[in-house]
């Protein structure tokens, strides 16, 4: 009686126990991710869906770059430099195809002139000066320009001198020497061939 009785407890008991311990394996796809974490394959997946911002430099609108001012403006040679070494030379000697420094040809003078003043060189000869540069009318001649002159109609280039003011003033080498004269003068004017801008001077 005592066993009878005894069996239905018994197996109640099994059966809780074999179904506890059935039930007491868990898998791994039972685990539910964290909410807000979502699991990857491998950590180089989860690397690569990572948005990074980058950095931008920020550029003010008035970030320009700097430029010198002298290489924004046209570069000018001072005239002073060059009548102040003309006026040197006045009083020199002439003497056919001599560059200075202490006697000189015409086309000689005016070629020393510029090469000491602002280190440009000249063509030798009046002729090659007269070819070699723009020219220009009377009316807009400024000092530093040259003035040629020629004794035959304009067949040959014969002369030149350096014009030093604007009161129709040269300054070249002849045969008095180097002199400070009018090239509108009576024994100057029907000679003059035109006159020819060799650099800006101010």
């Amino acid at each position: 009686m005592k066993i009878k009785s005894a069996l239905p407890i018994l197996l109640f008991f099994t059966t809780f126990l074999a179904i506890f311990f059935g039930q007491s394996t868990i898998s791994a796809d039972s685990i539910k991710p964290i909410q807000g974490i979502q699991t990857t394959v491998n950590h180089k997946d989860c690397l690569a869906s990572l948005s990074i911002p980058k950095k931008t430099q920020q550029i003010k609108a008035d970030s320009k770059p700097e430029v010198s001012e002298t290489s924004t403006k046209k570069a000018t040679k001072s005239y002073s430099t060059l009548i102040n070494l003309a006026r040197k030379q006045l009083g020199k000697n002439y003497v056919w195809g001599a560059v200075g420094p202490d006697t000189f040809d015409c086309s000689g003078l005016t070629q020393y002139l510029f090469d000491n003043a602002y280190n440009k060189t000249l063509p030798r000869t009046a002729a090659a000066q007269y070819a070699a540069f723009d020219h220009v009318s009377h009316d807009n001649v400024k000092p530093g320009d040259l003035v040629f002159f020629s004794y035959n109609g304009g067949a040959s280039i014969d002369h030149v001198g350096i014009v030093v003011s604007g009161d129709n003033q040269m300054i070249d080498a002849q045969d008095r020497g180097v002199i400070k004269e009018s090239y509108m003068a009576s024994y100057w004017k029907p000679y003059i061939a035109g006159y020819a801008h060799v650099m800006d001077l101010k």
